[in-house]
């Protein structure tokens, strides 16, 4: 196994992450942003994905080489954060003033087509033990299509710190989705081997 011990190692690496993290901080805002607004202020969503980078790594690091739990616990918190405030910032952020806490307001929207789509899925039937886990299951008959309504939605919106307008872009939404044919779900009385082995130890 590789040893990270050295002091020497251990800053190598630190800032072999610290770098990986910058460049990705840097380049994938722009593979994802909707529209670019050339101007350099301050972009929370390339701070997050940065933060969300260097924690990934260290906590890659700390499990592979430091084995130290209490780090190990922090950057998994740390790495949870950053990946949750990511899209949260990408999806509330405005393409020109960069800010995201209250600044979207939808003004308006718009169906731009409507279409079907055939969906195919093969129904199942599904018999559960007693505590509610899957036992088996296998399918039923052979597999089936049906016809789902679409839509091409477009929303428009306004930045309330700077009044800036930005649209969605093309959206296209199922409206069918929901409605899906569900498994047919059959409840048994038979044990779960596993509640049978927690038995044995308790």
């Amino acid at each position: 196994m590789i040893s990270l011990d050295s002091i020497y190692e251990n800053v190598i690496a630190e800032v072999a992450g610290i770098v990986i993290s910058i460049l990705i901080s840097k380049f994938a805002p722009n593979l994802i942003k909707k529209e670019e607004i050339k101007n350099r202020k301050f972009d929370a969503l390339n701070v997050a994905i940065l933060l969300a980078s260097i924690s990934i790594f260290n906590l890659i690091l700390n499990i592979s080489f430091w084995n130290i739990p209490q780090l190990t616990t922090l950057f998994t918190i740390l790495s949870f954060v950053f990946v949750i405030l990511v899209p949260y910032i990408y999806n509330n952020q405005c393409p020109s003033c960069k800010k995201f806490i209250g600044a979207k307001k939808r003004i308006d929207s718009k169906i731009i087509n409507k279409f079907t789509r055939e969906y195919k899925y093969q129904p199942m039937k599904i018999w559960l033990y007693s505590n509610g886990n899957i036992w088996k299951k296998e399918p039923v008959g052979k597999e089936k299509t049906r016809i789902e309504n679409w839509i091409t939605k477009q929303e428009f919106y306004e930045c309330n710190h700077c009044r800036y307008n930005w649209d969605s872009g093309h959206i296209d939404i199922n409206l069918d989705e929901k409605s899906r044919p569900k498994p047919e779900v059959v409840k048994t009385n038979e044990k779960d081997s596993a509640d049978n082995i927690d038995d044995i130890w308790k």
